[in-house]
């Protein structure tokens, strides 16, 4: 399942890589996309999942991650690779420019960062619109997420998420029946869960909106942790800050449920 085109779109360059295919009904979505923002909507209208990987680059280190972009797809599986982008570097001499009187120090204009080495080197950092990745799932899909310097965004009900956002990204969900999901340097946001949590930030919050599920754990070493626990939940919720509060609505007066929270540097509140 793969194609790639040079398209144009409102008079911008755009490198797109597109793929549809395989066999009909819900798949796992296993989606590798170092530096770049992934958008994953589920429509119950869609029976065979679609992709499409782009960037407003015509040329250059994004346009060629999305032409080298792998995408397979099997009866369960459909696997998206998209490649690191290559950092652009020029170094150049300089004479008589200073940047804020630092001799290591940096600027950024327009989307292009100069860096001050030295007496008389400049190296220079092209910017880029970066990489997106456009997928859509039919119903009952599952998704397995990996980046460094991007962001996941999921729209729609999903059965299952798995992500991991490394060096800055952050994880956005709307309605998952089971997460397990590790941020660093990024939040972690959920609207609903309706079976179970498994969540770690390192440094950043974790929100849930409607927590209706059987088990939570939800952890932030440096940000807060806030979660709405809905009528309907049941089990064990583990809501843990090493440096941050830690916020439980929905919880007061509920001997149903099992509920430990704690944070070493921040205040604990349950409503």
């Amino acid at each position: 399942m793969t194609g790639s085109q040079l398209t144009k779109q409102d008079g911008n360059p755009e490198c797109v890589f597109t793929g549809t295919g395989g066999c009909a009904g819900p798949v796992l979505a296993d989606i590798t996309c170092p530096d770049g923002i992934v958008h994953v909507t589920v429509d119950p209208a869609v029976t065979v999942a679609r992709v499409q990987v782009r960037t407003d680059d015509p040329t250059g280190p994004a346009a060629d991650a999305v032409r080298n972009t792998r995408i397979h797809q099997t009866a369960e599986r459909l696997t998206v690779v998209v490649p690191p982008v290559a950092p652009t570097v020029q170094r150049f001499n300089h004479s008589g420019v200073s940047f804020g009187g630092s001799r290591y120090s940096s600027m950024t204009v327009n989307g292009v960062t100069f860096h001050s080495v030295g007496d008389n080197g400049v190296s220079v950092v092209q910017g880029t619109t970066g990489v997106e990745v456009l997928v859509t799932l039919p119903a009952g899909s599952g998704v397995r997420s990996s980046s460094e310097n991007g962001s996941l965004h999921v729209y729609g009900v999903l059965a299952a998420l798995e992500a991991v956002a490394s060096n800055g990204g952050s994880i956005h969900a709307e309605t998952v029946g089971r997460v397990k999901a590790d941020a660093v340097n990024g939040c972690i946001k959920v609207g609903t869960i309706t079976e179970w949590i498994d969540a770690d930030s390192s440094n950043g919050g974790v929100t849930v909106g409607n927590y209706v599920g059987h088990a939570a754990r939800v952890r932030s070493d440096n940000g807060a942790v806030a979660i709405a626990v809905g009528a309907a939940a049941t089990g064990q919720i583990n809501a843990d800050s090493g440096n941050g509060s830690v916020t439980l609505r929905g919880v007061r007066g509920r001997s149903d449920l099992d509920v430990k929270a704690s944070s070493g540097n921040g205040t604990v509140k349950k409503f």
